[in-house]
């Protein structure tokens, strides 16, 4: 027989341990909740160093994304392949980036979507020697770009085609590197026109170089600028999606609505001291970049078009397979974005 002793001990250890298996459960739980993920450092791939990623460095520098509850860390990589593959191995689990590296990623069988455009024109200018004065006179000139397959090579592709000429016989493109080479490169003579971006345009004017045309004021919509992720990632934790999304978006209303803060976080990260370069900068982003980051299918026609001439497989690839605005579209409707700007 089992005495009152020993059945209460048998009872309290039978206790003790059903209290030890529920704070096990509650441990496993955490572990594999979204909320614990998003307590998680989480890390954010983004190419370059350039104007654009402005609502970026500012969620990151005024923790807006850890005031939605995600940890985060800003990497940044020196191409846009880079940044997708460290995306795809799961070095980082967003990735802010060319909406070119992208797609040829998916089109080689990546599975990653673009869950917001926030740029969705060129933000390029033609940067001309002084002695071109007209497109006409560009037929037989040596172009800069980065490399061919890079925004740089689409930006002059497109903007040459506007103009009436032939990017594949009429122009010779070399390929240079990044806007401080090509800038080099057109300052020592060994090219005679390139694309820059803010600030770098501006260097260039300094220097006595001609803006022949920015391709944003006139106009042209283009696929440009893509927040990723892999479809993995977003299905199983739309909750880190979401918190991720909602810092973003609070960095743009936050770019929009400060414009001393902003252009100092621009200066801190370009490592600018060119106070009118930096000016410069934030006077073309501010307008460019939409508050509600959804892309236009002109925009996404535009760089398929362009893709097309490189990769035959682009024109399989469609719209919708490409981008997942599901996760914006719910933020949108909730009314958190129109929120921001009252």
């Amino acid at each position: 027989m089992i005495s009152g002793a020993d059945s209460r001990t048998s009872i309290q250890g039978w206790r003790e341990s059903l209290v030890m298996m529920r704070l096990w459960l509650l441990v496993c739980i955490l572990i594999l909740s979204p909320a614990s993920l998003a307590a998680q450092t989480i890390r954010i791939g983004s190419l370059g160093l350039s104007g654009p990623l402005l609502p970026l460095w500012i969620a990151q520098d005024k923790s807006l994304f850890s005031q939605y509850g995600l940890k985060s860390e800003v990497v940044t990589f020196q191409g846009g392949s880079t940044t997708i593959q460290a995306l795809v191995a799961g070095e980082v689990k967003f990735a802010a980036t060319g909406g070119a590296p992208g797609v040829n990623a998916r089109l080689g069988g990546a599975d990653v979507i673009a869950i917001a455009e926030w740029v969705n024109t060129l933000p390029y200018m033609l940067i001309v020697t002084q002695e071109i004065d007209t497109p006409e006179k560009l037929r037989k000139k040596r172009i800069a770009i980065s490399r061919f397959g890079s925004a740089a090579h689409y930006a002059v592709r497109l903007v040459l085609i506007k103009m009436g000429i032939d990017p594949d016989k009429e122009v010779q493109m070399l390929q240079i590197g990044d806007e401080s080479l090509r800038l080099s490169a057109i300052r020592q003579g060994s090219v005679d026109a390139t694309v820059l971006t803010p600030p770098s345009n501006l260097t260039a004017r300094n220097l006595g170089f001609r803006v022949l045309t920015s391709l944003h004021e006139a106009g042209v919509q283009y696929s440009f600028d893509h927040l990723l992720v892999t479809r993995d990632f977003a299905t199983k934790n739309k909750d880190a999606v979401q918190r991720f999304l909602k810092g973003f978006l609070h960095g743009i209303a936050f770019m929009k609505q400060n414009r001393r803060e902003s252009v100092e976080i621009l200066k801190r990260w370009m490592r600018l001291n060119d106070q009118s370069a930096l000016d410069e900068t934030y006077r073309i982003f501010v307008d460019m970049i939409p508050a509600k980051p959804y892309g236009t299918e002109e925009g996404w026609r535009n760089l398929l078009d362009v893709l097309l001439t490189t990769n035959p497989k682009a024109k399989q690839l469609d719209w919708k397979e490409m981008f997942d605005y599901s996760y914006l579209r719910e933020i949108d409707k909730s009314g958190f974005i129109d929120a921001l700007y009252k």
